[in-house]
């Protein structure tokens, strides 16, 4: 048994307990969660820490902190603001910047960027409170395993009607994280959950916008207010997704019986059995299989271009209904072109953070090959497990020959995970996007140590004098480096902020 867990014994006389009941009161007191557990949390704090860094100045990001100029400062740490905020408006500001660049993780029992939505709720409550990284890491994995079990219920229902599951189902587990992290009771966690079907909403209509972003940030914020609300005393309806009326009917899951989410609960954890898929591209999930694919075949032989007629990828439909974008706008079009992103594999050997900028797009080289690209959806029947699906990609040689290469389980998820030195490089990569190179090692290291340090604000305290202090100067910006932003502040010999 991976966590310890309590249920209250059933007497036959009684009502059976309602299985969203028994998985609160689960989420209240599990514990004792294994080095696998806490290793994997440990990967995907850091993985988040460096996606909001690379975010926090994308216009997404920047536009959402203009946005609530007036409301205020507080003691948590906003990426990309020129203050902190009080917690749900930090939880907005740096979900928001951890899903911007679309570089953050997948998990694929519920659909969802699990870690956008968790880590920037949870660490937004641990800056303005004295909390462990013993303390996070369970919330972490707790919040986790909620999100997977309601995404059991509700999933792949409700993700192929349109909903972006990462703003309905991330919400709603994340609310449970938050009430976990701030010590509540299984009724007031049940609260805090029942609140944030309130809250929850998000069309994927929005994929390719500004407001895809917002998306994550909206759900941590919501997380946030939705625990506090419990903790305060707001009771809502103790039974949310069950009935003609309850969420998963509402939104997709029909007459899914909720029984399913508890189904082994306390005797495996998602963390475990399914995992998070780290990105190594800054692109939607749905087109990392095929791009692995292509780079397998272009390893394997030595190709011309000039040999090559066309290319073609074969994917479930609902992945490729969300790579809608064959030749893209924009940069957060392209993100959502599987056609565009399978050319810069083709062209340049990699997908990377600088493909995606206005200039990029325009591409010609890029644009001469999008025709020739073409993406094949198959049924979504035929996928064996959830979000977890097999993408091959067939290059058609002018000589009539063809060749082939599939993928199930793409670079960086639990199959076949990111090594420490990809985790590594994939932070200084996007340090260097922020224009935070020079600390990027320190910052790796503080990001860490959240899971094992005493205190977790204390850490986010570092990692933000640090980020201050090498700010790189933008054209918006008034005060250079150099000048009195820094005499406050104390560094050691390595110019690296303690």
């Amino acid at each position: 048994m991976n966590a310890a867990t309590s249920h209250r014994a059933h007497d036959p006389g009684r009502e059976p307990i309602p299985a969203f009941r028994t998985l609160c009161e689960w989420a209240a007191t599990a514990s004792g969660f294994g080095p696998i557990s806490r290793g994997r949390a440990g990967d995907a704090l850091t993985d988040i820490l460096a996606t909001m860094i690379a975010g926090m100045h994308d216009a997404s990001t920047a536009s959402v902190v203009k946005s609530l100029a007036g409301c205020g400062e507080g003691a948590s740490l906003a990426f990309g603001a020129p203050h902190g905020f009080a917690a749900p408006w930090a939880a907005l500001i740096n979900g928001t910047a951890a899903h911007a660049l679309d570089f953050d993780d997948n998990f694929a029992p519920a659909f969802t960027h699990a870690t956008a939505v968790l880590a920037p709720a949870l660490l937004a409550l641990a800056n303005d409170r004295k909390v462990d990284g013993a303390a996070l890491v369970d919330a972490f994995v707790v919040g986790l395993e909620l999100q997977g079990r309601i995404g059991h219920l509700m999933q792949p229902a409700h993700y192929q009607r349109g909903w972006h599951s990462t703003s309905t189902i991330g919400t709603i587990g994340t609310a449970g994280a938050c009430a976990r992290l701030l010590g509540a009771s299984p009724g007031q966690i049940l609260s805090a959950m029942s609140a944030a079907t309130s809250m929850a909403g998000g069309s994927k209509l929005q994929f390719g916008s500004m407001m895809k972003p917002v998306h994550a940030g909206l759900a941590a914020k919501n997380a946030v207010l939705a625990a506090r609300f419990a903790l305060a005393g707001v009771g809502a309806n103790d039974d949310p997704f069950s009935g003609d009326w309850g969420f998963a009917s509402l939104t997709g899951a029909g007459d899914a019986d909720p029984q399913i989410m508890t189904e082994g609960l306390g005797e495996t954890l998602e963390i475990e059995t399914s995992g998070l898929l780290a990105k190594r591209f800054p692109c939607c999930g749905a087109a990392h299989r095929s791009i692995d694919a292509l780079e397998i075949l272009l390893k394997e032989t030595d190709l011309s271009l000039e040999a090559i007629d066309r290319i073609e990828a074969s994917l479930p439909e609902m992945a490729r209904r969300n790579l809608r974008f064959d030749c893209p706008a924009d940069e957060m079009e392209a993100r959502f072109s599987g056609t565009y992103c399978l050319a810069r594999m083709l062209l340049d050997g990699s997908v990377e953070l600088g493909h995606f900028t206005s200039g990029s797009v325009r591409d010609e080289r890029i644009a001469a090959w999008l025709p020739r690209i073409r993406l094949i959806a198959y049924d979504n029947a035929l996928m064996v497990d959830g979000a977890n699906f097999e993408a091959t990609t067939r290059i058609y040689l002018k000589d009539g020959l063809v060749m082939e290469a599939s993928v199930s389980h793409p670079k960086g998820s639990p199959e076949n995970p990111l090594s420490y030195d990809d985790l590594l490089a994939k932070f200084r990569t996007c340090c260097a996007w922020s224009g935070h190179e020079a600390v990027a090692e320190p910052l790796f290291q503080f990001a860490r140590s959240l899971g094992t340090t005493d205190d977790v604000g204390g850490v986010m305290a570092s990692i933000e004098r640090n980020l201050r202090i090498h700010e790189p100067v933008r054209s918006d910006q008034s005060v250079k480096k150099g000048t009195s932003s820094k005499k406050h502040i104390s560094e050691d010999k390595n110019g690296v902020n303690l």
